[in-house]
């Protein structure tokens, strides 16, 4: 099973490694849009690049406190699983949006802000309050965020993506990491 996750993250590496990665809101954007112009035309790369998102354990402790839990941590990696060993029929699609939504919005705020969850800041407008639970108990301190909307064009109000985050090196994602928080 390692060696076929191993494979994965070699091919999605692969296909990444063309674009070139940038700690910028607009690089993020440039990203998630590059992936929707492949999902009809080119499966098995937008499979790669929206698997090359998917944390391994090194890249999720850099969103993460180091005081996280193992049990944790190993629930969330459990939930990054399926995205890897799914076929790219299935993997492709994920961040497919309705064509009329082509408007792309990145929207940024610190661990703190998210935690802080102000009235009328771009935490409490953009993310889910889920995030703002998670940024309170799990994420690690001074690292930003992002959610990745995609509207109607006069919309501010459309399909999200949450959670990525500038690993060192490429863009990761934690998703609804919150939904593995114990209730």
């Amino acid at each position: 099973m390692k060696t076929v996750l191993a494979l994965l993250s070699m091919a999605a590496a692969a296909a990444a490694q063309d674009f070139k990665f940038e700690n910028k809101p607009d690089n993020l954007k440039a990203y998630l849009v590059a992936i929707q112009g492949r999902i009809e035309s080119d499966a098995k790369t937008a499979a790669a690049m929206t698997r090359a998102l998917v944390c391994d354990e090194a890249r999720l402790k850099k969103a993460i406190r180091d005081d996280a839990a193992k049990d944790m941590v190993d629930k969330l990696l459990a939930g990054f699983k399926p995205m890897l060993e799914a076929p790219d029929d299935k993997v492709a699609p994920a961040f497919k949006v309705p064509a009329d939504r082509s408007e792309c919005t990145v929207h940024g705020a610190t661990t703190e802000e998210i935690a802080r969850y102000e009235k009328d800041s771009v935490a409490y407008k953009e993310f889910p309050g889920g995030a703002q639970k998670l940024a309170a108990s799990l994420l690690r301190a001074g690292v930003t965020f992002y959610e990745v909307e995609f509207c109607k064009p006069g919309e501010d109000a459309g399909t999200k993506y949450h959670l990525f985050f500038w690993d060192g090196e490429k863009w990761a994602m934690l998703g609804a990491a919150w939904r593995a928080l114990p209730k």
